[in-house]
């Protein structure tokens, strides 16, 4: 298997383009006029279109990996990249896809907005059709701006903002999916749960002012409608407060039993603290942002029992042993994010031998009318291209441990 890694002077060699691109259309102080963007697009997409015929005379079949391969994401990056050399080597084992062999470009986006702008424009530059990537919501959402221009399929193996698919679906791409699901299917998966465990129970749901929060929270509350169940308190808080004393009172007054909080881990963490002080018997539920050990500190050593969702392990999949055990033969504990990168690039490589092609329109539409087996089971996804599966489970904080539930 062949595998670059785009290094810093591509990036620069990226960026350089696109500050060409930029100043060759800026159309003075007002900006660029649509004669002029329409010249620039028209560029770009004879850049591409080049790239990939060479890739293609060459006999090979390009696609790209884009993370944080540097940086306080790091290990993210790696993780992703592993779990892509993986499949390839194994696709390329077996013939590669379309009888092409399949090469590796790797891209370095620090988890950032520019950078990830950069490195989706030189991986553009070589000619891919496909990238696995990007891991950070931000960078996926700003990449994916690129691929779409481009015509080349992007499947992340870890953004789950649901933004990114809301945004594309707005802007009429259809080229971009997932393998991991979106942050607010928690609020589905707790929806469903609250009204089956705490039936005919007083509930609350609260949430802060994030888009993290307030998405996961709608999700919740429209589940909770669904079953007809009414919470007896769904409010908002801002950030970062020092004191609940408020909600605290709210929740006494309204003989809440249970209480979901749609927030991050740090408020979460003093809002347990705030419940054990006030010695209420309420069961403390939230999102997947508590798999962190910083959310003991923020609760004082006062956040047993609290219960939260978050992704079932993929290493515990019957489907993944094989790959699993290669991995660790290496020394390497793989993650979600290895086994989510190696199982996009196999989506790509079954949607391209399927469409017998590697348009990415044409592999996207099949996708979201097929299902695929993979390492992490049968999926498949609706219209958005997001995951119509949840995978997400239980867990629950016990003496400064994450237990399964």
């Amino acid at each position: 298997m062949r595998s670059r890694i785009v290094i810093d002077s591509r990036l620069i060699a990226a960026q350089l383009l696109m500050a060409l691109l930029l100043t060759s259309c800026a159309g003075g102080p007002s900006g660029p006029t649509q004669a002029e963007k329409e010249a620039a697009a028209a560029r770009f997409a004879t850049e591409v279109a080049a790239a990939q015929a060479a890739a293609e005379e060459a006999g090979t079949i390009h696609i790209g990996v884009a993370g944080p391969m540097t940086g306080d994401f790091e290990a993210y990056g790696i993780d992703m990249r592993r779990g892509a050399e993986l499949a390839v080597a194994d696709i390329n084992a077996a013939g590669g896809v379309l009888g092409r062999e399949v090469v590796l470009e790797v891209a370095d986006d620090r988890c950032g907005i520019e950078d990830a702008d950069a490195a989706a424009r030189e991986l553009v530059s070589r000619g891919v059709v496909f990238v696995d990537g990007h891991f950070c919501s931000g960078s996926s959402i700003r990449g994916g701006k690129i691929y779409a221009r481009a015509d080349v399929l992007q499947i992340t193996p870890s953004s789950t903002n649901s933004l990114l698919t809301d945004t594309a679906v707005q802007d009429k791409v259809t080229t971009l999916l997932r393998v991991v699901g979106r942050d607010d299917m928690q609020g589905d998966f707790a929806g469903e749960w609250l009204a089956t465990s705490h039936a005919g129970q007083p509930i609350a749901v609260v949430s802060d002012n994030s888009l993290y929060g307030k998405g996961i929270a709608a999700r919740l509350l429209a589940k909770l409608k669904e079953k007809g169940i009414r919470p007896v308190i769904d409010g908002q808080f801002t950030q970062g407060q020092t004191s609940y004393a408020t909600l605290v009172e709210a929740l006494k007054k309204s003989g809440t039993r249970v209480l979901y909080v749609a927030a991050y881990h740090d408020d979460i963490g003093r809002i347990a603290w705030a419940l054990r002080v006030a010695k209420l018997d309420i069961e403390l539920v939230g999102p997947d942002v508590l798999n962190n050990p910083e959310f003991w500190s923020f609760s004082q050593s006062k956040g047993n029992g609290v219960r939260f969702s978050d992704f079932a392990p993929a290493v515990e999949r019957p489907e993944a042993a094989e790959v699993v055990a290669r991995f660790r033969a290496q020394g390497i504990e793989p993650t979600n994010y290895t086994l989510n990168a190696y199982a996009a690039v196999r989506v790509f490589a079954a949607g391209a031998e399927a469409t017998k092609g590697t348009d990415a329109k044409a592999i996207a539409n099949y996708l979201r009318q097929n299902s695929v087996k993979t390492i992490l089971g049968e999926i498949s996804w609706d219209e958005k291209g997001d995951l119509r599966e949840s995978n997400y489970i239980w867990y629950v904080w016990q003496d400064g441990l994450i237990m399964r539930k």
